[in-house]
């Protein structure tokens, strides 16, 4: 039985060949006495570097309810989860996402929560009671995904602990530990064939 994943484009610079061609691939899976755990795995398509999680999911989960972020030059790339039942807020500009139902959508970046709510403003301009409003906070969201100042901030408030931020340089220390582990291995194995070849001869 062909088990399938999920995948969503991250849309953020790989660590190594700085492309933006990272994917997160998932899937939820039950395990007996376990419970369900998350399966996810970053990959750059380009240079095919990786990176592998799994994460346990209780039906209460284990984060914190609150989280909150200054939206940055190192923040502004940070991988949102958000959970069924959050809400996502930037309350400086008054939006507010309620999420009703996890799915792929809801795995994105806080520049991806930026860019959702400013296509959402620029939908709602024609109809607005407030158009001068509403081009104010284009003004600032077009502004800020350019140059992130730390003017926006970011909350997930989610009672049953699900969602989390996980921060960009987490994934690129990842990345890069493991860029170092396939470099000595690649050494490795290249040494081994070198002493092969010289028995050989």
């Amino acid at each position: 039985m062909l088990t399938t994943f999920d995948t969503i484009n991250l849309d953020i610079e790989c660590p190594i060949c700085k492309k933006k061609t990272l994917t997160m691939i998932y899937k939820t899976i039950s395990i007996p006495y376990v419970g369900d755990l998350l399966l996810s795995t970053i990959i750059c398509s380009t240079c095919k570097f990786k990176i592998t999680d799994i994460w346990t999911v209780f039906e209460k989960g284990q984060y914190e309810e609150y989280h909150r972020v200054s939206i940055t030059n190192e923040t502004i790339n940070d991988l949102v989860c958000a959970g069924s039942g959050s809400m996502i807020s930037i309350p400086e500009i008054g939006a507010e996402i309620y999420i009703k139902t996890f799915d792929a959508s809801h795995i994105t970046t806080i520049e991806g929560i930026l860019l959702e709510i400013l296509e959402a403003t620029r939908s709602l301009l024609a109809t607005t009671e407030n158009p001068d409003r509403a081009r104010e906070v284009i003004r600032i969201l077009e502004n800020e995904i350019k140059n992130p100042t730390g003017r926006l901030t970011l909350i997930i408030n989610d009672s049953l602990k699900h969602s989390a931020i996980i921060p960009h340089k987490y994934w690129v220390q990842r990345i890069e530990e493991q860029h170092k582990i396939d470099n000595r291995t690649a050494k490795r194995i290249g040494s081994l064939i070198i002493k092969k070849i010289e028995n050989i001869s």
